[in-house]
């Protein structure tokens, strides 16, 4: 299917921005309208826009980078799981239409310089429901999947209140009680050649021994890390 052929809003499923389709924690951003994906692909050099597939349809140039199988995942409401998988509706297609037809709803999405400014990072310890408002009640706008990074806006009583650009105001909500479902820091840093924890923490942090402190606070179960990851910095 050529990239024309993809619907210009999908009603189900979202247009991921990453650089690796694998890599989750890469992930820069999930849209229902896909000129704002490919808007936010271009503002991210190394990125490419995927289907819900892990196929890539942005840039034309990309060499498609198939994942494993999100279906495979299970889903959870906040803390409490659930024993059906998360699955994919498959998407109709829609008749193709011209890049210079499609009309973003600017009210819809709002753009960066409108929203709140980022005080902190967040990385999600596991699948969670992103809700409209601070509340187990409120309507779920989006799933994010485990390792996905967050910017967090401001920290509301058990909740994180976070940008998401499946919410119609821009900003929504995730569960935090006890920072028992995301990891949160001040800042982010990303694996370059030649690093290790150890190099990592003396630069970022003074001291070459608090290596350990960046394991824990982003859930590395060793010292393994890959060049292109993104870790939480304390």
């Amino acid at each position: 299917m050529s990239k024309k052929e993809y619907p210009a809003k999908l009603t189900t499923g979202y247009y991921r921005v990453r650089e690796v389709w694998e890599d989750e924690a890469s992930q820069f951003g999930a849209y229902r309208l896909l000129a704002n994906a490919k808007a936010k692909c271009d503002e991210n050099p190394g990125s490419r826009v995927f289907d819900n597939d892990g196929n890539v349809i942005y840039p034309e140039e990309a060499v498609p980078d198939n994942g494993a199988d999100e279906s495979e995942e299970k889903a959870v409401v906040d803390d409490i799981p659930e024993d059906e998988p998360e699955t994919t509706t498959p998407v109709e297609d829609t008749p193709a239409e011209k890049e210079a037809e499609v009309e973003v709803d600017e009210d819809e999405f709002p753009t960066a310089e409108e929203l709140p400014a980022t005080i902190a990072y967040g990385k999600l310890k596991t699948l969670m429901n992103i809700r409209k408002k601070p509340s187990l009640d409120a309507e779920v706008v989006a799933i994010y999947k485990k390792n996905a990074l967050v910017e967090v806006v401001q920290f509301c009583d058990g909740w994180l209140k976070i940008k998401c650009a499946e919410a119609e105001a821009g900003v929504a909500y995730v569960l935090n009680s006890a920072d028992t479902y995301a990891f949160t820091a001040g800042r982010i840093y990303t694996v370059v050649p030649g690093d290790n924890l150890w190099k990592i923490a003396d630069k970022e942090l003074g001291s070459g021994s608090r290596c350990a402190d960046i394991r824990v606070l982003n859930g590395l179960t060793s010292n393994a890390i890959r060049v292109g990851m993104k870790l939480l910095i304390p």
